[in-house]
């Protein structure tokens, strides 16, 4: 695709977190602060300073959003719906299942951002030829929510900065701790008989449809590697088992009611570079049969939010962002808090899909002003 005009921004620039004179911090860290540009959660909460007005934060607002950040309580549940305004129609009957941050603090020490929140799994099924409404819930009890719950602290890394309270040495102590926790927040999809919850940074996460139990890591048969990091080595899929490296898998996989499929996308970060491994795969939405893989490339090191689905094509949106990970591997911050923007357009990168009438055709980018 030709490239129009192309224009340049400067790159927005970065908030001011050198003064830590009110922070309790050890000199080393007001040094990588000063150095790096990234603070850590508290520092750069004072550093930002300021007051909304009451316009847009008074006791009203700040009591709404309150509830509405609440912790979720009387969970598990599981039970009929009383109170019932009106009539269920009697020919319908089935199950809508709902995910999201429904937990938002361990032992007293509040996560940092809500989407770090634990994941909490709605049920609502419907019988209209009894007229009957039941409800269940239960958060996704992965190994890591288990163990937190048990402890009854933050034992940790999160994306958006949530991390086990520091110590002497501040959020140095978690430096070179990489491995995030997987908090299954973010979606709910089902085909092919299983019921998975979703989060944009880990394998998914197989549900009990009947009890809302966590059952495990969804590899699909072995297709998605399973590893303590979503990292490839560039070498090749032994060298990355033999080190423990594995994939993620998106958080929001598309369905293709045409052809009956869904469709979903695998990456894993480089180890060196700026090209994410992806591999996009289609399932008979039925069966839950495997139809096709098309591995590619995508030019960036960091995994897209989302992406578009079309009879051709698989379409990316890239963000002008780049990821400073020294922040991350100190401890300093979250990866979300060691983004910055580049103040460049959008890349778009349009994959063919098999099938399809662009079916053999190579990737195509489109760079934005």
């Amino acid at each position: 695709v030709e490239r129009g005009r192309e224009r340049r921004f400067p790159a927005p620039k970065n908030r001011d977190y050198t003064d830590v004179s009110q922070s309790s911090k050890k000199p080393m860290v007001a040094l990588l602060v000063a150095t790096l540009g990234v603070a850590p959660a508290g520092v750069a909460r004072r550093a930002l300073g300021g007051k909304p007005s009451a316009a847009v934060w008074n006791e009203e607002i700040k009591a709404a959003w309150t509830q509405a950040y609440a912790s979720a309580q009387g969970v598990p549940a599981n039970y009929d719906i009383d109170e019932i305004e009106g009539r269920i129609p009697s020919a319908l009957r089935g199950t809508v299942f709902r995910n999201g941050p429904g937990n938002f603090e361990r032992g007293g020490q509040r996560y940092e951002h809500v989407l770090d929140g634990d994941g909490l799994l709605c049920r609502w099924s419907l019988d209209g030829a009894t007229g009957r409404a039941r409800f269940a819930s239960r958060f996704v009890r992965t190994p890591e929510y288990a163990a937190e719950e048990a402890a009854d602290t933050v034992l940790h890394r999160n994306t958006f900065g949530t991390q086990p309270a520091s110590g002497p040495l501040g959020e140095l102590e978690n430096a070179f701790d990489l491995v995030l926790k997987n908090p299954a927040n973010t979606n709910v999809q089902s085909w092919g008989g299983k019921l998975l919850a979703l989060w944009e940074a880990a394998l998914p996460c197989r549900i009990d449809p009947d009890t809302l139990e966590y059952v495990g890591r969804e590899t699909f048969d072995g297709l998605l590697p399973d590893g303590a990091l979503t990292v490839a080595s560039g070498i090749g899929p032994e060298v990355d088992a033999s080190l423990g490296l594995g994939v993620a898998f998106t958080a929001h996989p598309r369905e293709d009611r045409k052809r009956g499929r869904v469709v979903g996308w695998s990456w894993a970060a480089p180890l060196v570079g700026s090209s994410l491994s992806v591999t996009v795969h289609e399932w008979d939405a039925a069966s839950g049969a495997l139809l096709a893989s098309t591995p590619t490339a995508l030019p960036s090191a960091i995994a897209p939010h989302d992406f578009a689905l079309t009879d051709s094509w698989y379409i990316f949106a890239l963000n002008a962002m780049q990821l400073n990970l020294f922040p991350y591997v100190l401890g300093l911050t979250g990866p979300v808090g060691a983004l910055r923007t580049t103040g460049e357009g959008a890349v778009l990168v349009l994959v063919p899909r098999p099938g399809g009438a662009a079916a053999g055709r190579e990737p195509l980018t489109v760079r934005t002003e």
